[in-house]
């Protein structure tokens, strides 16, 4: 009986030992990861690129765009244009040069007139070339009560009062031509003919002084202007 004993718990702990070494076979193997370092972020979670700053602006090109746009120039207007030229008239270095001035400043002077004045322009010439002189003086009338303010109108009545040989009112023309235009040379030029015509040879000199320096190439060689010298003051002995 005692040997029976023995035998059974001999068999009981033999039962014992295999069932602990069936659990450890059966036991699932896990696969190891190595341990997180500090401070870094879990492997599932996807890293995001930062977003770059915006540009620095440096402080030239700062200045740069804060800096107010340049006012744009000044149109010139008609008056503006014709003192521009009338100024390069008065520098002109030949002949020539002074002579396109001339035609693009009498453009200039003409182009402020209107459709109706030029129209009673055109008929006071027609009436000068079919030696009607007095009707041209009154188509000019006309034409400066409806612009008195065209030096060239004054100007072109006072040819037409010469022509007509009223000396006296192409003076008072010319006058308020000038007192409009003061640089205008051929004004200054008309003026010298009909102080001649009056017989006032000073006052025709002083006239023409005054075109030369608007034009001085209107007289390159001074030959006019010498014989109103004579005119004015005889001949030099």
């Amino acid at each position: 009986m005692h040997l029976r004993s023995r035998f059974l718990i001999l068999l009981m702990a033999g039962s014992c030992l295999l069932a602990s070494a069936g659990q450890i076979v059966a036991a699932p193997t896990s696969t190891a990861h190595p341990p997180a370092s500090a401070g870094s972020a879990p492997s599932s979670a996807p890293s995001k690129a930062p977003t770059p700053p915006p540009a620095a602006t440096s402080p030239q090109q700062s200045s740069h765009d804060n800096k107010p746009s340049a006012p744009s120039a000044k149109k010139l207007t008609r008056q503006d244009r014709i003192g521009l030229l009338a100024d390069q008239l008065a520098h002109a270095k030949t002949p020539e040069e002074a002579h396109t001035l001339e035609d693009m400043l009498e453009t200039l002077r003409s182009a402020g007139l209107s459709p109706t004045t030029q129209l009673l322009l055109r008929r006071a010439q027609k009436d000068v070339s079919a030696e009607k002189p007095d009707n041209a003086v009154d188509d000019m009338g006309d034409a400066i009560a409806l612009q008195p303010d065209q030096a060239i109108l004054w100007r072109s009545r006072a040819q037409m009062r010469l022509v007509a040989g009223d000396l006296a009112g192409a003076v008072q023309d010319l006058g308020a031509a000038l007192q409009r235009d003061p640089k205008d040379a051929q004004s200054w030029n008309l003026l010298t003919t009909v102080e001649e015509h009056r017989n006032d040879g000073q006052a025709a000199l002083k006239a023409w002084q005054k075109m030369l320096d608007l034009n001085p190439m209107a007289d390159k060689n001074h030959k006019r202007l010498d014989a109103l010298r004579i005119k004015a003051f005889g001949q030099p002995t």
